[in-house]
């Protein structure tokens, strides 16, 4: 019994080798895989249109990205890739969720605060005007201000952001980790007038389903979007 126990991690090292040497190019070694596992668990998100470390971090993950999912999935994790958005994103186990839970209210479950949800259901309702042409798009980023922000949240889900703006900021930092969200910190930071940039991956954030189900309990409709355009030829999924 000593004897396999004693075996066992070289084993289990010598299985991942021979899974990444047949993985994609098979350029991703294990130090590698062990790097982009980490950096999942620790932000769970990997956007590749965030920074060019995070574009590299993405291409290597994707080249081992059924690897990833059986290596999470032994731990109650859920591996989701947006290809279109060209986005990976890591969801905890669910309370009491099942496979046969839709994923939209699974993904929102995974221990987040209310006033995380409700914030980024309501950022998911702007950015869904802005793609049926309500809102301007720059650079497929959706400009508000907090003020706005707060406003949305009010009408949609009756449910306001935190009054002190040392709170507002630190949820709008979670959001930031998520990708929903882009600010910079200046002196106007958490305060109701600063902007904000809503971001592309809060489209498969928050799904459908899940938006459909939080409009539902307040009676308010969802948006209807245009015919998603395709993935790009580079995507990687």
């Amino acid at each position: 019994m000593t004897q396999w126990i004693e075996t066992m991690p070289l084993s289990l090292a010598l299985f991942l080798e021979q899974r990444l040497e047949a993985e994609g190019s098979g350029a991703v070694k294990p130090a590698r895989f062990a790097e982009l596992a980490g950096r999942l668990l620790a932000s769970g998100v990997m956007w590749r249109e965030y920074s060019r470390p995070e574009a590299s971090l993405y291409d290597d993950a994707v080249q081992c990205e059924q690897l990833l999912r059986e290596w999470f999935a032994c731990i109650g994790f859920v591996l989701v890739h947006d290809s279109d958005a060209r986005l990976l994103r890591l969801y905890p186990p669910g309370e009491g969720g099942g496979e046969d839970e839709e994923d939209g209210v699974r993904r929102l479950r995974a221990r987040l605060s209310r006033d995380f949800v409700a914030a980024v259901v309501a950022l998911r309702f702007l950015y869904t005007e802005a793609l049926t042409g309500r809102r301007p798009l720059v650079d497929e980023r959706l400009i508000i201000s907090l003020e706005e922000l707060s406003q949305t949240v009010v009408s949609l889900l009756a449910h306001k952001l935190p009054n002190a703006a040392s709170e507002r900021l630190t949820l709008l930092r979670e959001l930031r980790k998520h990708r929903v969200l882009h600010f910079i910190e200046g002196v106007d930071a958490g305060d109701m007038q600063m902007g904000l940039a809503v971001l592309r991956p809060v489209m498969s954030f928050v799904s459908d389903e899940a938006m459909e189900d939080a409009l539902r309990l307040m009676g308010s409709p969802l948006p209807s979007t245009p015919a998603a355009a395709p993935a790009p030829e580079d995507g990687g999924a």
